[in-house]
């Protein structure tokens, strides 16, 4: 193996980290990002457990901070939903895969950084432009696909991150179950989604306007 090849090799494995690091940073912050706003999304049902919907939503956003808080939690208690003991567990579950996914979130935001201003200093950012776009694109064909059939991503999904069954609730047990229909997760996945693109493109938009200026 001579030089040039092997340095082909290192600048192809640079390039895919950097591209690796900026997209977990990216779904990651997007992921942040929807946790954040999905009290807007929550729709109420009418007469929901007799409880005023000021209830339900603080609930709700206790079960968020919940979620998004990374010290350590007593189990999750809400004041006015009921849960059983699988329930908690689940949301513990879901808990731990959250603050897992935001912790890589922060890592990868400082990888990617660190990644940039390098790229910048040696004078090799352009090599990120082609490649992010194509990523783009990839990843415009694959959220299409899965939003298509989301129900069946949705619960495929479940089957590969949870190692239990406490994630199927029973609407009489567990009525929580009764704010989070089919369609308040599709829309919270197209957000998410959404927003992954956007702080990609934005992305790709600022490197290519640093590009700009260097021609």
């Amino acid at each position: 193996m001579n030089g040039t090849f092997r340095k082909q090799i290192v600048e192809a494995i640079g390039t895919i980290l950097a591209l690796l690091l900026i997209t977990v940073a990216a779904a990651g912050l997007a992921l942040f990002l929807v946790l954040m706003i999905s009290p807007l999304i929550l729709r109420i049902p009418s007469h929901f457990l007799n409880l005023s919907n000021a209830v339900v939503l603080k609930d709700y956003r206790h079960l968020l901070m919940y979620l998004v808080q990374p010290w350590p939690q007593p189990p999750l208690h809400l004041a006015g939903i009921p849960m059983t003991e699988g329930a908690v567990e689940h949301f513990s579950d879901v808990r731990h895969l959250i603050i897992t996914a935001l912790a890589i979130t922060g890592l990868a935001l400082f990888g990617a950084y660190g990644i940039i201003q390098y790229e910048k200093k040696t004078w090799q950012l352009w090599k990120l432009s082609g490649p992010l776009k194509n990523l783009l694109a990839l990843l415009i064909v694959v959220g299409i696909m899965i939003i298509v059939d989301f129900d069946d991503f949705f619960i495929k999904f479940h089957y590969l991150a949870f190692s239990n069954m406490n994630w199927v609730f029973s609407p009489t047990s567990n009525p929580i179950i009764n704010l989070f229909p089919d369609d308040f997760f599709a829309m919270l996945f197209g957000i998410w989604w959404l927003f992954t693109i956007l702080l990609l493109s934005l992305i790709q938009w600022r490197i290519n306007r640093y590009l700009s200026r260097l021609i």
